[in-house]
C-alpha cells in the first residue's frame, strides 16, 4: 500500500501521530493514581474501579483487529481522525459523569476512540517512513513516546488530582485531541485502501462476547466468590466463546485475525509477549497505586512522585541502553533479557509490607522499568519488521489487542485478588501472580531466540566436502 499523491510531512505527521498515541497512554496512567479519589467521590467499589480501568481496555482489546484492518480497507488517515474525535469527546463525557455508570459508559466509548486511534498511529509509520532504517528509528520513537506518556502520567496525574479532583485527569485530553486533529489534518495524507473485504462479523461478535465475559467472571470472583454462579457461568460462556473464535478463524474466508499471521515463529512469540507484559505492567501500576494511597496512606501526588523509579526505568531504556545493546545481541535477546529482569522486578514487590523501606519497591519499579521497555521495544520491531508493508494495520492490530488483552486480565485478576481486607497479604499474592506470568514470557522468549539460532544455522550455504586426491 502507498500514500496518495497530496502533500505530506513525513516529521510534522510523525511527531502528530506520536501526540495522540501519548495522549490515551496518558490517560490510562494518569488514571491509576486518581482511583482513590475517584473511589471516595463517587463511592465506587474495587470493582466499580476495576470496571472503570476495564470498560475501557476491553473495548479497546476487542476492537483493535477490526480497527487495524479497517485502516487498511478506509485509508488509515480516515480511521485516525475518527478515533482522535471520538476520544476527545469520550473525555469530555467522562470529566462530568455524575456516577459510575455513567463514568463506565464514557470509558467504554473511549475505548472505541482509541480502538481506531492506536493501530493507525503505528500502521502509519511505514508510509511516512519507507525507508527500513527510518521505520525502525520511527518505530522505536513510537515506543519512546509511549514511555515519556508513561514516565509523565503518575506524577502528572497526582498533582492534577491533588489540584483538581480526578476530573482533571479527563479534562486534560481535550485540548491534546484538538490540536492533534488539526496537525494531522495538515501533515498526513491519505493511504490507499486496499480492496473492499466482507468484515468478519462472527469473529468480532465472538472476540468481544470471550474477552468481555472472561473478564466479568474473573471481577465477579473478587466479591461474589469463584464458586459462585455469577462468576462461573460468565467464565464457561466466555471460554466457549474463545473456542469458536478460534475455530471461526479457519473456516471463514476472511478471518478477523488470519491463521497465517501466525506462521512466522518469532512474531508469535512477540504477540505472546505483548499479552504478559500488558499483564504485568498494567497490573503492577493498578497494585502500587493503591499500595502507596491505602496502605501507606499517601496523597496522589506524593503517590505519583513515589512511582517516579519505574517511570525514570522507562526513560533511560529507552534512550541509554536499549537502542546500542540491541544494535550488539538483536532483538530476541533483548527480549528474553527484559522478560528477566522484569521478572526479578517483580519479587521485590512481593517483599514489600507497608512499613518496608521506600527502596524495596523503588528498586523493583526501576527493574521493572528498564526491562519491561526491552521487551516491549524488541517486541515492536520484531513484529513490525517481519510483516509486509500491505499488513502493517493487522500487525499494529494484533500488537496492541496483545498487549491491551493482557492488561484486560491483569486488571481483572490482580483487582480479585485484592478485593478484601489484609491489603498487605493480598499485594503479596497479586506480586508472585506477576511473577508468574514474566516467567511464562521468559520461557517464550527462550523459544523465540531458538528459533532465530535453527533459522540462522539453516540459512548458512553448505561447507562442500574436501577433494580428496
Amino acid at each position: 500500500m502507498t500514500s496518495s499523491p497530496t502533500a505530506q510531512r513525513p516529521a510534522l505527521g510523525f511527531a502528530a501521530i506520536c501526540l495522540g498515541y501519548f495522549m490515551i497512554i496518558l490517560d490510562t496512567n494518569i488514571l491509576n493514581v486518581a482511583l482513590p479519589d475517584l473511589r471516595d467521590s463517587l463511592h465506587a467499589s474495587i470493582a466499580g474501579l476495576q470496571w472503570t480501568v476495564n470498560g475501557y481496555t476491553l473495548v479497546l482489546a476487542a476492537l483493535l483487529l477490526t480497527a487495524g484492518a479497517l485502516g487498511d480497507r478506509i485509508g488509515l488517515k480516515r480511521l485516525l481522525l475518527a478515533g482522535l474525535a471520538t476520544f476527545t469527546v469520550a473525555s469530555a463525557l467522562c470529566a462530568a459523569a455524575p456516577s459510575t455508570a455513567v463514568l463506565v459508559s464514557g470509558r467504554v466509548l473511549q475505548g472505541l476512540g482509541a480502538a481506531a486511534l492506536l493501530p493507525a498511529t503505528l500502521a502509519l509509520i511505514p508510509h511516512l517512513f519507507p525507508e527500513a532504517a527510518r521505520r525502525q528509528r520511527a518505530a522505536l520513537a513510537w515506543v519512546a513516546t509511549s514511555t515519556l506518556a508513561i514516565a509523565v502520567g503518575p506524577l502528572a496525574g497526582g498533582l492534577l488530582v491533588d489540584a483538581f479532583g480526578w476530573r482533571s485527569v479527563f479534562l486534560v485530553n481535550v485540548p491534546i485531541g484538538v490540536v492533534t486533529v488539526a496537525l494531522i489534518a495538515i501533515s498526513v495524507a491519505e493511504t490507499v485502501p486496499q480492496k473492499a473485504t466482507r468484515p468478519d462479523k462472527l469473529g468480532q461478535f465472538l472476540a468481544i462476547a470471550a474477552l468481555g465475559l472472561v473478564t466479568a467472571g474473573i471481577t465477579s470472583a473478587g466479591s461474589a466468590g469463584w464458586g459462585s454462579l455469577i462468576t462461573l457461568l460468565p467464565l464457561a460462556l466466555g471460554i466457549v466463546a474463545a473456542i469458536g473464535f478460534v475455530i471461526s478463524q479457519h473456516r471463514v474466508h476472511e478471518p478477523l485475525l488470519p491463521p497465517s499471521f501466525f506462521a512466522h515463529r518469532q512474531r508469535t512469540a512477540a504477540v505472546l509477549s505483548a499479552t504478559l507484559m500488558g499483564f504485568a505492567f498494567y497490573s503492577v501500576l493498578f497494585m502500587l497505586s493503591l499500595y502507596f494511597q491505602q496502605a501507606r496512606g499517601w496523597s496522589a501526588g506524593a503517590t505519583g512522585v513515589g512511582l517516579l523509579p519505574a517511570t525514570a526505568g522507562t526513560v533511560a531504556s529507552t534512550f541509554l541502553f536499549y537502542k546500542p545493546l540491541a544494535r550488539r545481541f538483536g532483538h530476541p535477546v533483548m527480549l528474553l533479557v527484559g522478560m528477566i529482569g522484569s521478572a526479578v522486578g517483580g519479587v521485590m514487590f512481593a517483599l514489600t509490607d507497608h512499613d518496608s523501606n521506600y527502596l524495596v519497591p523503588a528498586t523493583g519499579m526501576v527493574l521493572l522499568g528498564v526491562f519491561s521497555t526491552f521487551v516491549l521495544s524488541s517486541l515492536t520491531t520484531i513484529i513490525i519488521s517481519s510483516t509486509p508493508a500491505h499488513h502493517s494495520g493487522l500487525a499494529s492490530g494484533v500488537q496492541n489487542t496483545a498487549r491491551q488483552a493482557g492488561a484486560l486480565f491483569g486488571i481483572a485478576v490482580i483487582g480479585t485478588i485484592l478485593n478484601g481486607p489484609g491489603f498487605i497479604g493480598r499485594m503479596h499474592i497479586a506480586a508472585y501472580v506477576t511473577v508468574a506470568d514474566l516467567l511464562i514470557g521468559v520461557a517464550l522468549a527462550a523459544l523465540a531466540l531458538r528459533s532465530q539460532s535453527n533459522q540462522q544455522a539453516a540459512e548458512q550455504p553448505a561447507v562442500p566436502a574436501p577433494v580428496r586426491g
